[in-house]
């Protein structure tokens, strides 16, 4: 008997780079997101790696220090296309040595960088210090995502700064979800959503997902911007109280309803400062996606998560001075709220459903 096609299952694809399992396409061929990652930074940086060897070095994901100029190498010999990888939007998130290179007229960056962990013919191992890695940086490592390319604490601090920027855009529009008609909405969530599409496209990592992976991130993006900018705000004020629901209500100001009481009550009793709210608001938006997304996005999500949980330890500990248990159950607080907000926003979907509200990735 011969099996059905529904019923054999696909072999994991492996990187044409490293060699490693769970393989996607980036940039025009089959690679990890290590590797994407790796030949996306090098190519929008305009950096050119130097190997000091005979750049026939071995590459795979097995050895502890790769090098970068041979990796690079097989990734275009792979198929990976340079003109595939977005340009940088903002030239001030380049990194200063970038920076410095082009305010001296330079465009490509040269590197020299030996990284042999293995022994070749003739030589013994060995691990020489590279320009890019000093001894300070070293001990950062564990607080850098390669895959995002970011530090955490400056992952959380594009978070602060989108949030800065999300309320300065509230209240010169004077947005007020309590109080709002069918049309403000739409209004409202018009100007909201182009928040969001800014998370979508400026965000650390979002360059490395695909255009399926940017619509499903919209939509939480969206929710988050709109619902939950809102909650925190409003949880803010020392004079909000929930308002009564009412017998003769609409479908959206129930909703509108029972989300204060959900979600806005449980921010007003946290408090959460601005870098809490940050990380909730990541949260939201990656751990929410995760729910339905590809291999590409869910690695993605992962170092959202990690980053964020990352810093936002690091900022209890040294901005707060808190104890392990008070970091701990703080975040805990935090993380719990997933659950709720989750419900939610399925009863989200269903109000934008019923009154058929467009909610889907416009890049302006």
């Amino acid at each position: 008997m011969v099996p059905s096609v529904n019923g054999l299952k696909k072999a994991p694809k492996s990187c044409l780079v490293c060699g490693i399992t769970k393989a996607s396409t980036h940039f025009g061929a089959v690679v990890c997101m290590a590797c994407a990652s790796f030949f996306r930074r090098t190519v929008s940086f305009n950096i050119r790696f130097l190997c000091r060897f005979s750049n026939q070095c071995r590459i795979a994901q097995d050895l502890r220090f790769i090098c970068r100029s041979c990796r690079f190498d097989k990734c275009e010999a792979v198929g990976m296309q340079r003109h595939m990888v977005q340009a940088k939007r903002n030239d001030n998130k380049l990194p200063k040595y970038v920076l410095e290179s082009r305010k001296e007229g330079v465009r490509e960056v040269v590197r020299g960088y030996i990284t042999s962990a293995y022994n070749t013919p003739g030589k013994s191992s060995i691990r020489e210090s590279s320009p890019e890695e000093t001894s300070s940086e070293v001990g950062e490592l564990e607080r850098f995502s390669t895959i995002l390319n970011v530090k955490h604490e400056e992952l959380m601090l594009y978070y602060v700064k989108e949030i800065k920027n999300a309320m300065a855009s509230r209240e010169a529009a004077e947005v007020d979800l309590s109080e709002t008609t069918l049309q403000q909405f739409i209004s409202t969530k018009q100007r909201t959503d182009s928040l969001a599409v800014d998370i979508c496209t400026m965000c650390p990592g979002t360059d490395l997902l695909e255009t399926a992976d940017i619509n499903i991130l919209f939509r939480y993006c969206s929710f988050a911007s709109l619902w939950m900018d809102s909650a925190w705000i409003s949880a803010s004020r020392q004079d909000w109280v929930n308002t009564e629901k009412s017998e003769r209500e609409d479908i959206l100001t129930a909703f509108i309803h029972q989300f204060q009481a959900a979600i806005t009550t449980q921010l007003a009793r946290l408090q959460l400062d601005i870098f809490e709210y940050a990380a909730l608001k990541s949260f939201c938006i990656w751990k929410l996606g995760i729910l339905d997304s590809t291999l590409t996005l869910k690695v993605v999500a992962g170092e959202q998560y990690f980053g964020i949980t990352s810093a936002l330890s690091n900022y209890y500990q040294v901005a707060k001075n808190m104890a392990p248990f008070e970091m701990a159950t703080r975040l805990a607080d935090i993380t719990l709220l997933i659950a709720p907000i989750f419900n939610v926003y399925q009863d989200m979907l269903k109000v934008y459903h019923t009154l058929q509200i467009e909610d889907r990735f416009k890049e302006e």
